[in-house]
């Protein structure tokens, strides 16, 4: 429930702070007196539309704090556990909103700064707030079957929710379907152009790094003759030399091996060098033999010149195609067979897809019958009971009726045999038809003229689905428009029995109202300091009798109006 509230620098309001209690609060004061700026407060602490415009003259921003007691709303606690927010062990929620005049808005939540997003989610679920313009969205058709399903309470959320789970089961099942049927067309032209491709890239046999090989023996191939003469001339000069005055290298270092054997008979410390020296004479033998067999494996082969020309030339082809590389040619070959066997198994998945859903929506079928059939006993009892509050409020000849039909629009299903519209709430429409005089057939509630028949209809259906909401505060801004007399008397009585189960804050013109409350405030509005400001008080004992007898009597309570206001208050419901 809402236990206080603190406003500073809104509109007209400088600084105010209010206790509220259990039950039936009330709001009254004179005509402009600034009574729906609490209510701006609530709705903007809960999350409402901000305006800049709001702040307070002279003032750089306006705050409005929130404090809520959550213990024992569960499911208010785990949500606010959810955003990662720890309530007071007490069960103590505050929640304050800051708007500044340069338009910025800023949310905290026990001190800790959230999104507004976070606020509303959280404000939903503790206040429920009607005014003038909630009195007209109940003439919509579309807020109508939720109203319903309400009503229905735990049993019907369970059937609701497995019907929900159904539908979105079905719904993407027949997505996907619908996208493998649409695409089968580009499917076969992408199949047919990768199958192409994979074949192309797969005749050519390649292997990794084969155009690198290729290229050096190319190198190669082009020139023989020129490697051949090289090599040759290479070994004759290191072994073999072909001029008659011209010794070799391996004969000169045989010449100077023999020298320096002679020398360290002489000197035994020139051993070491001759011992080198042989080394150097067997090395240059090892290389001569080397060239020699490289030189005798040289080849003039044009054939295998043209045929290293001919792939080298198949293979930069096939990476113009498919990659910058070799790598990458035959990298897009495994893509393309992986993509292929993808689409391979699309028929597949589209024959197991037909299979799911037309499983799904057996059951779809089977579970939006079963809602529709309890929605038609619900809408009987719901029938019977607002008509019921109505007589209360003084309209005896009203005729409620619950008006549930199958869907128009939406996607198919067969159901018996007929493809009948299904959403995720179901294969039903629901619209609240209303009669308030005799021999008038019930029409929809957006034709009912008067404003007073819309808010007493407004306040049958919040006075019957009071014990099953489950958000503690209900706030009511003009919910006497339009109304007057003994219709004023049970609008008060119905208000003081929401106020029995959950707490109610009302905003009324009405002393038969006021009168029940269980807490009353006076608005009022006075110039202070040349500024006018916006007050708000607590009434106890005689202030309220003269708050009552003032809304009687229009003007300055008499002897006569405080009578029947201290009659009203002490008078039983």
């Amino acid at each position: 429930m809402l236990s206080e509230i603190d406003v500073r620098n809104y509109a007209l309001i400088d600084q105010l702070s209010l206790r509220f209690g259990n039950g039936f609060n009330v709001l009254t004061g004179e005509t402009g007196a600034g009574k729906s700026l609490v209510i701006d407060c609530v709705g903007l602490v809960i999350g409402g539309r901000a305006s800049s415009e709001s702040v307070r003259a002279g003032c750089d921003s306006a705050i409005v704090e929130a404090v809520f007691d959550i213990s024992g709303l569960p499911g208010v606690e785990a949500l606010v556990a959810d955003q990662g927010i720890d309530p007071e062990p007490d069960g103590t929620l505050i929640i304050t909103r800051e708007v500044s005049r340069r338009g910025r808005s800023r949310c905290r939540v026990n001190g800790r700064v959230v999104t507004l997003s976070t606020v509303a989610s959280i404000g939903e679920r503790l206040v429920d707030i009607y005014g003038q313009h909630e009195y007209q969205s109940l003439a919509r058709p579309m807020r109508h079957l939720g109203l319903l399903d309400a009503f229905g309470g735990a049993e019907l959320e369970r059937v609701g929710a497995s019907l929900r789970k159904l539908y979105e089961e079905w719904r993407q099942c027949e997505e996907e379907l619908a996208d493998l049927r649409a695409n089968a067309r580009e499917r076969a032209q992408r199949a047919d152009l990768l199958s192409f491709q994979a074949n192309e890239i797969e005749s050519a046999r390649l292997e990794e790094d084969e155009d690198i090989r290729l290229a050096a023996e190319l190198t190669i191939l082009s020139n023989a003759e020129s490697l051949h003469a090289a090599i040759a001339r290479s070994y004759g000069l290191i072994y073999e030399s072909s001029y008659p005055d011209v010794s070799s290298a391996h004969d000169m270092l045989g010449e100077a091996l023999e020298e320096l054997d002679d020398a360290s008979h002489i000197d035994t410390s020139l051993a070491s060098l001759g011992e080198r020296m042989s080394e150097l004479c067997d090395q240059a033998a090892q290389i001569a033999r080397t060239l020699r067999e490289y030189r005798d494996s040289i080849e003039f082969n044009p054939e295998r010149l043209a045929e290293v020309e001919e792939r080298l030339s198949a293979i930069s082809a096939l990476k113009r195609k498919y990659g910058d590389s070799l790598s990458d040619v035959i990298e897009h070959r495994r893509r393309a067979r992986e993509e292929l066997e993808s689409m391979t198994g699309a028929d597949k998945r589209i024959g197991e897809l037909e299979r799911i859903s037309e499983e799904l929506s057996e059951e779809l079928g089977i579970r939006a019958s079963e809602m529709s059939d309890m929605r038609h006993e619900i809408a009987a009892r719901l029938e019977k009971e607002i008509s019921r509050e109505l007589r209360d409020l003084s309209m005896p000849h009203a005729i409620f009726k619950v008006d549930v039909r199958k869907k128009k629009d939406g996607a198919e299903i067969l159901i018996g045999g007929t493809p009948t519209p299904v959403g995720p709430s179901g294969i039903d429409d629901v619209e609240f038809l209303f009669s308030a005089n005799p021999g008038e057939e019930p029409r929809p509630l957006a034709r009912i003229a008067s404003g007073g028949e819309m808010s007493r209809v407004m306040l049958a259906i919040k006075s019957v689905l009071a014990v099953a909401d489950d958000i503690p505060t209900m706030v009511f801004d003009e919910v006497d428009a339009g109304i007057g007399g003994e219709a004023s008397i049970a609008v008060a009585s119905k208000l003081a029995g929401i106020g029995r189960v959950r707490q109610v804050l009302a905003v009324t013109h009405l002393p038969q109202i006021a009168a029940v409350a269980d807490n009353h405030f006076a608005v009022a509005k006075a110039e202070h300091g040349k500024r006018t400001e916006v007050t708000v008080a607590k009434l106890e004992a005689d202030d309220r009798v003269t708050e009552i007898a003032r809304m009687l009597a229009g003007e300055a309570p008499s002897s006569v109006s405080v009578a029947h206001a201290r009659e009203m208050l002490s008078r039983p419901l």
